[in-house]
């Protein structure tokens, strides 16, 4: 698994955003208070039913869109085209969002069939559909960038009712942490509500890592992909409707929020994640605690007395990470017996009786398993065997989500892929490579030459695609035409690195000007290639 610098930087966010919250809280009033899913599709290839009715419907949106730039093609050859959004923090989720804004302003924003989205571009993508109409104003998203954010009220109020359900996770405290404090909202629409929308906007995939099968070496059972209509394995072809996900079979037919009992407790059914929810899954970078302590900065390993050494194995580096939990929990449970009762108290509780267990077990993404005690011998059993899944930010593992967009399921004839990731460039790009040829996918051709140019690259490189392999445009965020040699993308990846706070209007001004102007630079090249694409289909 490649560990990039942005990785560190957010952990380190986490515990400083988890931590202010809970204080801040402490300041403010708060009022009291088997086998599921549906049969894997057949034949394995096809799209839901939902997909492919979109995919029909938006095709002659394309055809009108390509029209309007002059280049008049007909139906039989509208092109798949796919636009990948790569991770990288806050840095990520701006400069899609100006990359798409530029798009739009340039009329080529409706040649997009697909969206595609990991870690912090997805962020950007439940942002954007927030809205049934963004493609038409994006300059609404931008705006909201640097607006303020929810008040902690409505956070704690958000938290409080999330924590009532079986599946509450520390991704739900991250992604609540992220949409206030980045995106500016607190979304409470779902995935599958585009599914009951028009045409409008491209379709969103938003692409997750499987942790039990990443840690059992499984490759076909690692990615997860979240559409309107159905989520489930890329690989695996095992999908449930979207509106089901999550839920288990003593759930089906129960009203939203209707309460049961398990083992004589009382609970609330599970209903379909929140885009707030989907936000924390997807950014869920530190969940792998068997990489936390590599992780941690030196002066926080050095605060809780925690080194690894490069020999220590997973058993010993496992115990450390209880440890040192241990060690955070212990004052607070302590403060919170001091406490006079109270609101303050009332607010100190939950997070103590709801807070730190999740911190203790290290929970996240934690999502019923709709393929469990599944009868397919195909699938591994580190999925069949495994009651929860666990959805997690796939962005450690590949910073670009290639692998929904590989093969014959999407037919895609072009990808645009735009990498806002830290560290050396094209990294993401010979990791997906590597991956097609893992999974036998057929992949462009990438030339070493070309990644010689690593540290210095260009703004606008093109692949070329065969008939079953697509074309791939890669342009990356800082290149070029934007930095006077390598030691000014250094320098420009320092100044928008991850590990800060949110970043000020000045610098969200200087990021969108950079990704406008890549896109605005190649617009020309693009609709070139847009133009070969549809040749080629």
């Amino acid at each position: 698994m490649p560990c990039n610098g942005w990785r560190t930087g957010w952990v380190t966010a986490a515990y400083v955003c988890v931590f202010t919250l809970i204080t801040q809280t402490l300041f403010l009033p708060v009022e009291a208070g088997g086998t599921t899913g549906s049969q894997p599709q057949e034949p394995a290839s096809l799209l839901s039913l939902g997909e492919q009715q979109f995919v029909s419907e938006r095709k002659e949106r394309i055809k009108n869109s390509f029209e309007s730039l002059g280049m008049h093609i007909n139906a039989d050859s509208v092109p798949h085209i796919t636009l990948l959004g790569s991770g990288g923090g806050q840095r990520a989720t701006v400069a899609l969002l100006g990359s798409l804004h530029q798009m739009g302003q340039d009329g080529l924003l409706d040649t997009l069939l697909y969206i595609g989205g990991v870690s912090a571009s997805s962020w950007a993508m439940a942002s954007l559909y927030t809205d049934p109409q963004w493609s038409t104003n994006t300059a609404a998203a931008l705006a909201r960038l640097t607006q303020p954010g929810p008040k902690v009220d409505d956070i704690v109020d958000w938290l409080k009712a999330r924590s009532a359900q079986e599946d509450f996770a520390l991704s739900d405290v991250w992604g609540a942490l992220l949409s206030s404090t980045i995106m500016k909202q607190l979304d409470r629409t779902r995935l599958s509500d585009e599914a009951k929308r028009q045409t409008t906007n491209p379709y969103p995939v938003h692409s997750v890592l499987e942790l039990n099968c990443y840690f059992d070496g499984q490759t076909k059972g690692r990615w997860f992909e979240l559409t309107p209509h159905e989520s489930g394995f890329t690989e695996l072809n095992h999908f449930t409707p979207t509106s089901q996900l999550g839920q288990r079979p003593s759930d089906r037919g129960a009203s939203e929020g209707e309460k049961g009992v398990k083992g004589g407790k009382e609970e609330v059914k599970v209903s379909e994640m929140d885009m707030v929810s989907l936000q924390g899954i997807i950014g869920s970078s530190m969940a792998d605690e068997q990489n936390l302590l590599g992780l941690l900065p030196d002066w926080l390993k050095n605060i809780l007395d925690i080194h690894s050494p490069p020999s220590e194995g997973a058993v010993e580096r496992k115990t450390k990470v209880n440890a040192w939990r241990e060690k955070i929990l212990k004052p607070m449970r302590e403060g919170l017996l001091a406490l006079p009762d109270g609101p303050a108290k009332d607010v100190v509780s939950w997070a103590v009786l709801k807070l730190l267990p999740l911190i203790t077990e290290w929970k996240w993404g934690t999502t019923a398993n709709f393929i469990y005690h599944s009868p397919d011998k195909l699938i591994s059993e580190c999925l069949r065997s495994t009651e929860n899944l666990q959805l997690v930010d796939a962005g450690p593992l590949l910073n670009s989500p290639y692998p929904p967009f590989l093969g014959p399921r999407r037919d895609v004839d072009l990808i645009i892929s735009l990498d806002f990731s830290l560290g050396k460039s094209m990294e993401s790009l010979t990791l997906a490579r590597d991956y097609a040829v893992e999974v036998g996918k057929p992949f462009p051709v990438i030339n070493d030459t070309v990644l010689e140019e690593m540290d210095w690259p260009r703004d606008f490189y093109v692949f070329p695609g065969g008939r079953s392999a697509p074309t791939i445009v890669y342009m990356p965020l800082f290149n070029q035409r934007n930095c006077r040699d390598a030691a000014e993308v250094k320098s420009k990846m320092a100044e928008y690195t991850t590990l800060q706070f949110p970043y000020n209007q000045k610098k969200i001004a200087g990021l969108l000007k950079i990704a406008m102007d890549n896109m605005k630079n190649n617009k020309n090249k693009l609709m070139l290639e847009m133009h070969s694409a549809s040749v080629r289909n």
